[in-house]
C-alpha cells in the first residue's frame, strides 16, 4: 500500500464526493446536503466537497450546538418565570381567602344590585308624590314635597344594603360557589 504525502496546502484543494464526507464525519450523506443548503458546509461544485472547509463548518457546527447546550439560562430563566407565577398564583388564592380581592363577577352582579335598587327608588318617586302633589296648589310646596322626597330616596340608597334587598346577589365567588 503506497501512500502519498500530502502538503497541507494541498488539502485544502483535494475535493470528495458527498458520500466519502458523510462516512468522514459519520452522518448521512442527506445530512451532508442539508447542512450543505444550510451553509454549514461549503459545496465546492457538483457533488464535490472540499475536506477541511467541510469539516471545519461542521465542527462549529458542532460547538455552537455544544456552548448551547452548556448555557441552561433559557432553562433557569423559564424556572424562575414558573416558580414566580406559582408564587402570585398562591398571592391571588391566599388574598381571596383572607377577602382582600374578589372577583370581578361578584363586582359587577353587586353594581346590578346597586343600580336596579337606584332605579326602583326613582320610579318609585312619582307614586308616592302624585297623591302629595294633587292637593297642593302652590308651586313653592309641590317642589317642597318633590324635594323632600328625592333626598328621603337619597338616603335610603346612601344606607343601601345589598343583604336586606331581596334583589341582592346571594353567592360569594365565581359562578356556582358559594
Amino acid at each position: 500500500m503506497t501512500t502519498a504525502k500530502v502538503k497541507p496546502d494541498e488539502l485544502d484543494q483535494i475535493t470528495y464526493t458527498v458520500s466519502a464526507l458523510a462516512r468522514l464525519l459519520m452522518i448521512s450523506e442527506r445530512r451532508v446536503q442539508q447542512l450543505t443548503k444550510e451553509g454549514v458546509i461549503p459545496k465546492e461544485g457538483q457533488g464535490k466537497y472540499h475536506l477541511v472547509p467541510s469539516v471545519h463548518g461542521y465542527l462549529k457546527l458542532l460547538q455552537q450546538r455544544a456552548a448551547g447546550a452548556s448555557q441552561p439560562s433559557d432553562y433557569h430563566t423559564e424556572k424562575a418565570r414558573l416558580v414566580k407565577l406559582q408564587a402570585d398564583k398562591a398571592q391571588i388564592d391566599l388574598d381571596i381567602l383572607e377577602e382582600k380581592l374578589i372577583f370581578a363577577a361578584d363586582v359587577q352582579k353587586a353594581w346590578e344590585n346597586v343600580l336596579m335598587a337606584f332605579k326602583s327608588k326613582l320610579m318609585a318617586i312619582p307614586t308616592k308624590a302624585a297623591p302629595v302633589i294633587a292637593a297642593e296648589s302652590q308651586p313653592g310646596q309641590i317642589q317642597q314635597i318633590l324635594d323632600d322626597l328625592v333626598r328621603e330616596t337619597l338616603a335610603e340608597l346612601a344606607n343601601y344594603d345589598p343583604e336586606i334587598d331581596p334583589t341582592a346577589a346571594t353567592s360569594i365567588g365565581p359562578e356556582g360557589v358559594d
